[in-house]
C-alpha cells in the first residue's frame, strides 16, 4: 500500500465533507481526496459465524454507495461494490485482508486490495475500517478508504455456538489521488 493507515484516517474524515484537498506527511503535498461518497449500505456474512472467540473467518459482503462526488470524473455518482476476505475475527475484534470491486454508475471498475479492521466501540456500536490501495481499473494507484458503522450487534446471536452470521450498516467512502 502508497499510504499508512495514519494517513489514511484523516483523509477518510475529510471525505465526510465532500471532496477536499489533504496532505499527509506519508503522501505528500500531491494527495487529493478525488471522490467522496458519505453516504452508503453494505451487508456482511462471516462464515463461521463471529463469537467472542477470535478464530479464522472469511467474509463477503456487498453494497451501494450513493451519492458520489469526483473532482476528476464528475460524471461519477455513486456505486455498488463486492468483498471477500479472510482473516481472524470475534465480535469484538477483526483483522482481514480483502479484496474489493467498486463498479460505479459509468460502468467503469476499481479493483481494491487492503485490509479490514473492525473495533467494538463503548456505547455498543461497532467501527469496521477498511483501508486499501486501487491495484486495477479506475483510480489505480489511489488510497481507498472505506468507514462502516454498525449498531450494537446481538448479544446473544454473538454468544451462541453459530455466532453472529450476518450484519448491515451504513458507510462512507473515500479515494485520495
Amino acid at each position: 500500500m502508497r499510504r499508512s493507515l495514519a494517513a489514511a484516517v484523516p483523509l477518510c474524515l475529510l471525505g465526510a465533507w465532500g471532496p477536499a484537498a489533504a496532505a499527509s506527511s506519508d503522501a505528500g503535498p500531491s494527495a487529493v481526496v478525488d471522490v467522496s461518497c458519505p453516504v452508503g449500505t453494505q451487508s456482511s456474512t462471516y462464515q463461521p459465524g463471529l463469537t467472542y472467540t477470535s478464530r479464522p473467518t472469511s467474509f463477503t459482503a456487498s453494497g451501494t454507495l450513493a451519492p458520489c462526488v469526483s473532482l476528476s470524473h464528475p460524471q461519477i455518482v455513486g456505486a455498488s461494490f463486492t468483498a471477500e476476505g479472510a482473516g481472524t475475527a470475534s465480535c469484538t475484534a477483526a483483522d482481514f485482508s480483502d479484496v474489493s470491486v467498486y463498479e460505479w454508475n459509468t460502468g467503469q471498475t476499481s479493483t481494491v486490495e487492503g485490509s479490514l479492521t473492525v473495533n467494538l466501540k463503548p456505547n455498543g456500536q461497532t467501527v469496521l475500517l477498511r483501508v486499501g490501495e486501487v491495484t486495477e481499473g479506475l483510480f489505480e494507484g489511489a488510497t481507498v478508504v472505506q468507514t462502516k458503522i454498525l449498531p450494537a450487534l446481538s448479544l446473544l446471536d454473538c454468544a451462541s455456538a453459530e455466532g453472529l452470521r450476518y450484519d448491515s450498516g451504513l458507510l462512507s467512502l473515500t479515494i485520495a489521488l
